[in-house]
């Protein structure tokens, strides 16, 4: 069996739960997206805006819940002990975020996965796509279907591309855990 880097789960959340998440999002305090864990604003590398939902909201919860069932079932046995807060990412025209990772080896709690969950109706934007890139050199493009979940390994590098129409609203969180061995 082929080792992926990801687990895709197409519909995860009903149009119904992402049209509350989108509701409870849109109340939150945005600010502008941040790089690295200084925090620092760099619009070169990611132009987006972003808010945080409250530590142990129920939407962390339901994210969770893919993050663990997805680890198990495809083997990867990541020791995971930890999350942190969901960001509600909002991407309008022209915004994006470069190729990066989610990891930092440096730090002794380290992001093992992360999950993005497609809140926008993909008629509702136009570019936008996600696309990682797998443990065999592979581009892979993430299904734009709205409550799609992509749940992937922390250290594949990402992109994503600007948005050229419309706005492109995600969920994104990250499950962590000791040093890998």
């Amino acid at each position: 069996m082929e080792k992926t880097p990801f687990g895709v789960w197409a519909g995860a959340l009903s149009k119904e739960i992402c049209n509350q998440i989108v509701e409870e999002g849109s109340l939150l305090i945005e600010e502008q997206a941040t790089i690295n864990q200084d925090n620092n604003v760099n619009t070169s590398i990611r132009d987006n805006k972003i808010a945080w939902f409250s530590e142990g909201s129920w939407i962390e919860n339901l994210l969770l819940s893919y993050v663990f069932k997805t680890n198990t079932i495809n083997d990867w046995n990541f020791n995971l002990n930890q999350a942190e807060q969901v960001q509600f990412t909002k991407y309008q025209k022209d915004e994006f975020y470069t190729w990066h990772r989610d990891s930092n080896i440096e730090s002794d709690v380290q992001r093992k996965l992360s999950v993005t969950v497609q809140l926008s109706d993909y008629s509702d934007y136009e570019g936008g796509e996600l696309i990682l890139i797998d443990y065999f050199n592979r581009q892979c493009e993430i299904p734009k279907s709205k409550g799609a979940a992509v749940i992937f390994d922390a250290r594949c590098p990402h992109k994503a591309f600007p948005v050229t129409k419309g706005e492109r609203l995600v969920l994104v969180g990250w499950a962590n855990g000791p040093k890998l061995k």
